[in-house]
């Protein structure tokens, strides 16, 4: 079967199943007292020329904000946290959360005034070190370096990986050539990754990310201004934002309470609430951030959050910058 037959294939079952009547039977059916907890990362202005599956952009987001809002009761983490815990989470309408990741300056610039205008409750997640240095994560400058319309064509074996061909196509197909090579790093130790990308940057010249948008950190007063709003929740992403997985414990708890520390100090808030960098996590991340003093953490496994999942393993479903509206509905509906 060809690729093109495929995709169309796909597009009229998701067409059919998205029609509101069988979604609204799909709800019934699979969400009964369960949450959707969505997680998101960066919105952008629909101007922005990017490829990265973690900005969505901002007319989209609000058209999926406003069938959410229709077909859900939208909820702070700490109403739907009270839910799930006191058993009262069977109303008519299933229960949505609306999570954002890393703590990027379009959660201020874009996100904060559509919070506002809709009346939309929010958690982000912010992750320390991009904040303090005002510099991005290791896969943020890869993503940065490979924007624009210039063939990047990578052979890594001597990195012990493997050869990459990222902007041959657009959209969601060269966005798949870029999540392996990123994929694929994230399988190394950090300082072993860390020497990776360095040396990938350099091979892909001073000329690399010469798109028309850039990502970003929030400044501490961006971030400050987020925590103001009665409608936004903040909390902590680690400092280091490493897969924990991979450190020692004595690295996971400097990262985690380093982060802590610092997101309270800069909003003058609490940081009860914890997502996993990557998702990742194991017993000894768990502990450690039962230890801190954090009262839910949340993975990025892929399905509705249900009475029976600890608050510590807490599932979300990733919406990223190529999940066409049918397609968002099949997902928060329970498909």
């Amino acid at each position: 079967m060809s690729m093109t037959l495929k995709r169309l294939l796909r597009t009229t079952l998701h067409k059919g199943i998205s029609f509101e009547p069988v979604l609204g039977r799909m709800r019934n059916s699979r969400l009964s007292q369960k949450t959707v907890v969505l997680m998101y990362h960066e919105l952008g202005d629909d101007c922005d020329d990017i490829e990265a599956w973690t900005v969505v952009k901002k007319s989209d987001f609000i058209r999926q904000m406003e069938y959410v809002c229709a077909h859900f009761d939208v909820l702070s983490l700490e109403d739907a946290l009270a839910r799930m815990e006191n058993g009262t989470n069977a109303g008519a309408r299933p229960s949505a959360v609306i999570t954002f990741d890393d703590g990027y300056n379009g959660n201020r610039r874009v996100l904060l005034p559509i919070v506002k205008a809709m009346n939309l409750p929010v958690t982000v997640f912010v992750a320390s070190r991009a904040v303090q240095e005002g510099l991005l994560y290791w896969y943020d400058r890869l993503i940065s370096a490979f924007q624009g319309n210039t063939l990047r064509v990578l052979d890594l074996k001597r990195l012990s990986l493997g050869n990459y061909r990222i902007n041959r196509y657009r959209g969601s197909e060269n966005w798949r050539e870029i999540e392996r090579l990123l994929r694929d790093l994230k399988e190394m130790g950090p300082h072993a990754r860390a020497a990776a990308v360095e040396s990938i940057l350099v091979e892909l010249g001073p000329s690399a990310g010469n798109g028309s948008f850039s990502l970003g950190p929030l400044s501490t007063d961006e971030l400050l201004a987020l925590s103001e709003s009665r409608l936004v929740i903040i909390g902590a992403h680690s400092h280091c934002h490493n897969i924990l997985t991979q450190l020692s414990g004595e690295e996971i708890r400097e990262s985690v309470r380093t982060s802590k520390e610092l997101l309270e100090k800069w909003t003058g808030r609490s940081m009860r609430y914890f997502s996993y960098p990557n998702g990742n996590y194991n017993d000894t991340v768990v502990d450690i951030i039962k230890d801190l003093g954090f009262k839910c953490s949340f993975t990025t496994v892929a399905r509705p959050w249900s009475k029976e999942d600890s608050v510590f393993t807490i599932p979300r479903i990733g919406i990223g910058r190529y999940d066409s509206i049918e397609n968002f509905k099949i997902k928060v509906s329970g498909g």
